[in-house]
């Protein structure tokens, strides 16, 4: 299930940006595409809600296996909770954050418990607090979040996949 996240990941938001020839990656959020105002905003919402789903239950699994921490799989709940309340809903601001800062936060906090047996998970102990500051500094750049977003959603996949490749070995 790991490996095939990110291609269900990119591939349904560029499926969604494909059908909303108006969006921006400049000055749009990607929950712009799920908003009620859209006809078609329940594409990208289901998309989100999938990926909640899948990614929740491939965090329980990565839990039992002690490979991340609970903050994993609330994070993809709360994936899974903004494609349910789109962006004019208030809970979709909270949960839209909170699925970042929780993936983030379980990455650095992973990443801190195995630096000291295995030197390559730097990367992520490293990589955590830099992609959310770049993250943040990218909000004052772009008029519109989805590349901040793009950014997350990438280093947040890039840990999927490493935790897939553990498994695998």
């Amino acid at each position: 299930m790991g490996f095939s996240f990110p291609f269900l990941t990119f591939g349904g938001i560029f499926i969604s940006i494909y059908l909303n020839p108006w969006f921006s990656l400049t000055e749009n959020a990607l929950s712009d595409m799920g908003s009620i105002k859209n006809p078609i905003g329940y594409v990208f919402n289901s998309l989100l809600v999938f990926l909640g789903f899948l990614g929740f239950v491939f965090g329980v699994e990565m839990l039992k296996e002690k490979r991340v921490t609970v903050l994993f799989p609330l994070g993809m709940v709360s994936l899974l909770l903004v494609g349910i309340f789109p962006e004019e809903y208030e809970p979709h601001s909270f949960f839209a954050l909170s699925f970042y800062i929780l993936l983030v936060a379980d990455i650095f906090i992973c990443g801190l418990k195995r630096v000291r047996k295995k030197k390559s998970v730097l990367i992520w102990l490293l990589g955590s607090p830099i992609v959310f500051i770049v993250m943040l500094y990218l909000t004052r750049v772009f008029d519109g979040l989805a590349i901040p977003e793009l950014v997350g959603a990438l280093f947040i996949n890039a840990w999927i996949v490493y935790l897939t490749l553990e498994v695998e070995k």
